[in-house]
């Protein structure tokens, strides 16, 4: 007789452990949407999110290789890094080093990485209404009542994003086509009413495309989103010019009207009128193609360059705005496109555009879908603005949260699929 040798064999977590063990990874998962959201600065734009998600690595690295696009922005954000700090030391021998700016330019871009990571992996975990709902609160509790603009406008330079963002997210919980368009009309009222022109019409964009969404049917085919990205382009060319006509006419009050007629009457277009820094970012292109790298502080030909290309689309750069903000402590050219490409040179400007593409890629495919939210269009529109005319330490937020959300995962572990709405704006779908 033979006998056999017993083979122990690993025990099975109990019923209880698994779901303990689910209780814990979710709760550390809404945690961590919350601190990312909130801007809780702990050491030159080092926040707490960061350091939070940094101690979770193991957690979540794996989850950046769910998509084509986060792997591409994840190597590029790692490119990016050595590019600063080469690109700082070797503009060193020429201009003034300051290791306080960068620093700051580099942990935004761990901020980016870090984000789009615990997001990636908190996917798989819970709903994205869930995620955009709490990293709404973390907006939320970043509002500064202390701010230099806040009593200005509290809206405005408060509780906008913050507010869109939650309100947004709760619209694709209900997954109702008509809960998004109310909400998206309330939600561009009050940008509208508080001066938010940019925010209005992004919001007013949106809420078009979520009734074109109900009124065709679904489809995956390449020539659709390419249609999709045509349409998007005229409604935000419409809708510009629609929101101008109606400032000129008084329809925001006399102020803003006054406002918009003189950058018009300064460069004989808004947005050039609006966002001069173009002129001044076009201008040191071509007199510095390389960049200058996240901790070089520009040198007086530097400023006499980007004045001189602002002076070009009629704007007065003699007021102490170049000197104070854009070149103050570092290089502020208040796009992402720009500031990426002045802190990181090539690779960043790469960066920048691999994320453009990402937005409109995305954006289109979901929107011929029609699986995309209001909350996902307005992440993926915003973004495509903030990459052209916002600073890229306000638009964090937005790239952070839209990167990861609009991203296509391989797996979803835990999450529902849904399919798509049916036609009409009776529902929507959670994506």
């Amino acid at each position: 007789m033979t006998s056999t040798r017993a083979v122990p064999v690993p025990a099975l977590p109990s019923r209880e452990g698994r779901e303990g063990w689910a209780f814990v990874t979710a709760g550390l998962a809404g945690l961590g949407i919350v601190l990312v959201g909130l801007k809780f600065d702990v050491y030159l734009g080092l926040t707490a999110g960061v350091l939070f998600a940094c101690a979770l690595l193991p957690l979540w690295v794996a989850s950046v290789r769910q998509s084509r696009w986060t792997v591409a922005v994840s190597l590029l954000i790692g490119v990016c890094l050595i590019a600063d700090a080469a690109l700082s030391a070797w503009m060193a021998g020429s201009r003034v080093f300051s290791r306080v700016a960068l620093l700051e330019s580099m942990f935004l871009l761990a901020t980016l990485a870090c984000g789009i990571g615990w997001i990636l992996w908190a996917r798989g975990i819970m709903r994205d209404w869930v995620i955009g709902a709490l990293f709404g609160v973390g907006l939320l509790l970043s509002v500064n009542p202390a701010s230099n603009l806040f009593p200005e406008s509290p809206w405005k330079f408060g509780f906008a994003l913050p507010v869109t963002v939650l309100v947004l997210a709760l619209a694709m919980r209900a997954r109702s086509r008509w809960f998004e368009v109310v909400a998206l009309m309330a939600l561009a009222a009050a940008s509208l009413v508080s001066g938010g022109r940019s925010a209005a019409a992004t919001l007013m964009l949106v809420l078009v495309l979520v009734v074109w969404q109900s009124m065709k049917r679904p489809t995956s085919s390449r020539s659709a989103a390419f249609r999709a990205v045509t349409l998007v382009a005229f409604l935000a060319v419409g809708t510009y010019f629609a929101l101008q006509g109606a400032i000129l006419e008084g329809a925001l009050g006399d102020e803003t009207r006054e406002r918009t007629q003189m950058q018009l009457d300064m460069s004989g277009s808004l947005i050039a009128g609006g966002r001069p820094e173009v002129g001044a970012t076009t201008a040191l292109m071509l007199a510095e193609p390389g960049g200058f790298g996240g901790g070089t502080v520009p040198s007086t030909h530097d400023l006499q360059i980007a004045k001189s290309g602002m002076a070009g689309l009629g704007y007065d750069p003699n007021n102490g705005y170049v000197e104070n903000y854009l070149f103050g402590t570092g290089i502020e050219l208040h796009s992402v496109l720009g500031d990426f490409w002045a802190w990181y040179g090539i690779p960043g400007l790469v960066l920048a555009i691999v994320l453009a593409v990402f937005f409109v890629s995305r954006v289109a495919v979901l929107a011929t879908a029609r699986s995309a939210s209001a909350l996902v269009l307005f992440l993926g529109i915003k973004a495509m603005w903030d990459l052209m005319f916002s600073p890229a330490e306000t638009s964090l937020t937005t790239l952070v949260l839209g990167v990861a959300l609009l991203a296509p995962l391989a797996a979803r572990r835990g999450a529902e699929s849904l399919p798509p709405a049916r036609p009409g704006l009776g529902s929507a779908s959670a994506a």
